[in-house]
């Protein structure tokens, strides 16, 4: 059977203590064409010099099946976040296809082999992602309710809630390049804007109803806890996305219905942050004229998105 080469990218900050779980996670995988594309995002708790210590005995475990091979590469880069280390893996990555793992979750052995095989069976999906089960303290939990997965177009949920994992989320590189990569100014949210680009675009994200990785919560140091009112970044996602695909002149040729939920969505997330800032006394002048502005279609630059970035207005 052809076995296209797999990309793997597991981006790591100050996880010294974990990230080893991750990387024998991908050791373990019964697909047998891959490359693991390991960055260092300027950690400062010796997890370059782990790395580099465990390298030897990592890459005497990897086989060869003929053309099928396995390959680890270490990168060490500038402290600059995730977004960015990400898109340096994509840039080095030499496969088909691109898979991510985040350095604190786990694979199952089946889940690279699975995925290939339902991208075999159904070609006309670019990008998929699997079931997953939630380890929380120990406590392994499988996703109800609206964090359930779901499969094809799902623009309007994918709107509302974040509704892929990337370390679950597998691509096709070319499809990938197409529509960009990361948000490099996004601190959070990088992965929900990401999803909603690959949706407006009228792509669809296929679903492996079967658990094949394991997400682990309640560090200390998820990003998600470390920014006050995430609305902004999902606004600020919202917002540029819009514009882009308005100066490239594609916006209007979306769907009537995919227009009316990003607009909904945008004036949702204005709503929730003017709230917020009344409650607690914050200036609301620039809010109120960035929303008057969308309202009037008026062209948005992107250098008047970037207040919904700073820290130190929310």
């Amino acid at each position: 059977m052809d076995r296209p080469l797999i990309s793997i990218i597991l981006p790591t900050f100050n996880r010294r203590l974990v990230v080893e779980r991750s990387i024998e996670s991908v050791m373990n995988q019964t697909y047998p064409h891959w490359e693991l594309h390991i960055i260092d995002d300027g950690s400062t708790d010796g997890t370059w010099m782990h790395l580099l210590s465990k390298l030897p005995s990592w890459k005497g475990k990897l086989t060869s099946f003929g053309r099928n091979q396995k390959s680890i590469q270490v990168h060490q880069t500038e402290h600059r976040g995730v977004s960015e280390a990400r898109n340096f893996g994509i840039k080095k990555a030499e496969g088909e296809w691109i898979a991510f793992l985040d350095s604190d979750d786990t694979w199952y052995p089946e889940k690279l082999n699975k995925q290939m095989e339902f991208h075999k069976n159904y070609p006309e999906f670019l990008f998929s992602q699997t079931k997953e089960v939630w380890n929380k303290k120990g406590n392994l939990l499988e996703p109800k309710g609206k964090y359930q997965k779901i499969s094809g177009n799902f623009l309007k949920e994918s709107l509302d809630l974040c509704m892929v994992t990337c370390s679950s989320f597998f691509s096709n590189k070319q499809a990938l390049d197409q529509l960009g990569q990361f948000r490099t100014e996004l601190p959070v949210c990088e992965d929900y804007d990401l999803w909603n680009r690959i949706l407006l675009a009228g792509h669809s994200i296929g679903l492996l109803s079967e658990n094949l990785m394991v997400r682990y919560g309640g560090h200390d140091d998820q990003l998600s806890n470390k920014y006050q009112a995430l609305e902004r970044f999902r606004l600020y996602s919202l917002l540029l996305t819009r514009e882009e695909f308005v100066q490239k002149g594609i916006w209007e040729e979306l769907p009537t219905e995919s227009k009316a939920l990003v607009q909904k969505a945008i004036l949702s997330r204005g709503e929730t942050i003017k709230q917020g800032r009344t409650k607690r006394g914050k200036e609301m002048k620039w809010i109120e004229n960035l929303m008057e502005d969308f309202q009037s279609e008026k062209t948005i630059a992107k250098t008047d998105l970037l207040f919904l970035l700073d820290d130190l207005s929310f």
